[in-house]
């Protein structure tokens, strides 16, 4: 086996253990973060969930972080609220 097709497995299976983001796997291995990204584009599921470093998961503090507030902070149309 060549040492391109070992360095590509290497990342792979660095993307599947999840631990690092792309570019840490990127300079772990000394390689430029276009070639991890091929070989996660060669597998779609390692781009479909998201980087756990990034955020929790949930959707709604997901909207939070991004400046805009949780379901609480708005009076939705059925809601009872103060400000109606």
């Amino acid at each position: 086996m060549s040492r391109m097709s070992e360095l590509a497995m290497e990342i792979e299976q660095a993307i599947e253990d999840g631990e690092l983001t792309f570019q840490q796997i990127a300079d772990k291995f000394n390689v430029p973060l276009d070639w991890v990204l091929d070989v996660a584009y060669q597998n779609p599921e390692y781009l479909s969930e998201p980087d756990p470093g990034d955020m929790d998961g949930d959707m709604a503090s997901g909207l939070a972080s991004a400046g805009w507030g949780t379901d609480e902070d708005y009076c939705w149309e059925n809601d009872y609220c103060d400000d109606y």
